[in-house]
């Protein structure tokens, strides 16, 4: 129904640029430039947009999505090296673009008298600054977005503060869902209120659970009020619940990396760490995330860093990605899934400093494992068998030697698959599975996939007090100074 929904806006959105075209000489208006377009259009583009700038393969599949290790590129893999390319970290710029056009729905949902439309808007928003802030560190966020308002050079806030304003936007959202209104225009969610309010929680949770290693009583506040009230507090609870931009699968409104693949190109295949964990846990869902090598029929991935010639790699040899995440014209870029949140669930469930109940941590951990195998067409004998694998069952003693909360994150990676930014922030976070710097690395000395990105040139141009006065703990562009929430010992 989205699909089908995010064509017929595009067209009323044509039809009422065209309506301005009546009578516009005596108008005096210029009907390519609608001096008022309504927040059901902007809504409709920023989604759209922004899906395009997070999903595509020059952000996840270049970049996050190989220093989490879940893709390699295996041609021009320049970037697999930490090569930059301005190109791409100058899309600091697309997303405050965003968070403009965000603001300009929220004033038209309030002078609408909308609140519904507002709160997810301000999902929208939070959900972008939380991007930003955990690949940039430190980034505008009170002060972002106010050009308009004089504001040019505009001010950094530190990434405890960006999480701090994000949670309370978050929350208020929450509330301005549920006090009426509609949410037109809307192709992410279908309009449902309902599932924007879902999104909104389950974004908080995986806020809090992400801070919690430094901030333990204030992530335990968020998740105790969450899980301790799903009637004000819902969270996503099914596989139907999934936060999924579906693409429509009619030019030019291809799955990004659908588009790629019929460009043609061929510069990704499966990164060596994951196909190597997927093979020795027997994971069912491996059919789905890689097809095997064309040559013999096996699963095999490469390491990253690695190019053709080198340690006996032929492209004939590799695993590329699965027909559900490259294959389909009309296919999903993926924000938020449920099994995420059965994961955050069970981390808090674990923790003695967080929720504390070792039975709601393992039922949680099967209940995420269960829903991302299920999502990826898993058999449920298939799924039972799985779940009783030595270096999977709670509380098995396997090969890995993993604790049950390593698990946890270990279950975690894999279900994020081509979710790039949040796979590569769990590896920061949680340092498993423990990942290695690329072979061939331009920055040389350093043991572990980038910390964050460099700011964009632009930034040193147009704002260059306040950028160096932040860049000073980057070293080699991307390593430094760690993320706030980022207690990992002994990585560089």
């Amino acid at each position: 129904m989205k699909k089908i929904r995010l064509i017929g806006v595009i067209f009323i959105s044509l039809l009422i640029l065209g309506s301005c075209t009546k009578d516009w000489e005596e108008m005096n208006i210029d009907p390519n430039s609608p001096t008022d377009v309504p927040a059901a259009n902007i809504l409709t583009y920023v989604e759209r947009a922004m899906t395009s700038t997070l999903f595509d393969v020059w952000w996840t599949g270049n970049n996050t999505s190989s220093y989490a290790n879940h893709i390699s590129k295996i041609q021009y893999i320049d970037e697999n090296r930490y090569a930059e390319r301005d190109v791409i970290i100058a899309r600091w710029n697309t997303l405050l673009t965003y968070e403009v056009e965000l603001d300009k729905i929220i004033e038209k949902a309030q002078a609408e008298e909308n609140p519904a439309l507002e709160g997810a808007a301000m999902v929208l928003k939070a959900q972008i600054f939380h991007i930003m802030t955990d690949t940039w560190k430190a980034v505008p966020y009170t002060e972002a977005a106010q050009g308009e308002s004089g504001v040019l050079q505009p001010n950094y806030d530190t990434q405890e503060t960006v999480y701090a304003g994000i949670l309370a936007d978050l929350k208020a959202a929450n509330t301005k869902l549920m006090e009426g209104g509609s949410v037109d225009g809307d192709v992410l969610n279908g309009g449902d209120i309902m599932l924007w309010r879902k999104y909104a929680n389950s974004l908080r949770m995986r806020i809090a659970i992400r801070m919690s290693n430094v901030d333990p009583s204030g992530a335990r506040a968020v998740l105790t009020e969450i899980v301790g009230d799903d009637t004000t507090y819902p969270i996503l609870e099914s596989n139907d619940d999934i936060i999924g931009f579906d693409w429509v699968g009619v030019s030019p409104y291809f799955e990004p990396w659908y588009d790629d693949k019929i460009s043609p190109r061929d510069d990704h295949g499966m990164c060596k760490t994951f196909i190597d964990a997927l093979l020795a846990t027997n994971d069912p869902r491996i059919g789905e995330f890689a097809h095997p090598a064309a040559d013999d029929g096996e699963y095999r991935g490469l390491p990253a860093g690695i190019t053709e010639g080198e340690e006996g790699f032929e492209l004939g040899t590799m695993s590329r990605l699965g027909t559900m995440y490259r294959d389909i014209p009309n296919g999903t870029n993926h924000y938020m899934r449920y099994a995420e949140v059965e994961f955050i669930k069970a981390e808090a469930y674990a923790r003695a400093d967080l929720l504390n109940n070792a039975a709601l941590a393992e039922a949680a951990y099967e209940a995420g494992i269960t829903a991302s195998c299920e999502e990826h067409n898993v058999a449920a004998a298939d799924i039972t068998t799985y779940l009783a694998d030595e270096n999977v069952a709670w509380g098995g003693a396997g090969s890995w030697s993993y604790t049950n909360l390593e698990k946890i994150a270990y279950q975690k990676w894999v279900s994020l698959f081509k979710q790039g930014h949040e796979a590569w922030a769990e590896t920061r976070r949680t340092d498993i599975p423990r990942l290695s710097a690329a072979s061939g690395s331009i920055y040389t000395g350093h043991n572990r996939p980038p910390f964050r990105w460099p700011y964009p040139t632009s930034e040193y141009t147009l704002n260059e007090a306040v950028v160096k006065s932040f860049d000073t703990s980057i070293q080699d562009r991307f390593w430094g100074e760690k993320m706030w929430w980022d207690t990992r010992t002994g990585v560089n």
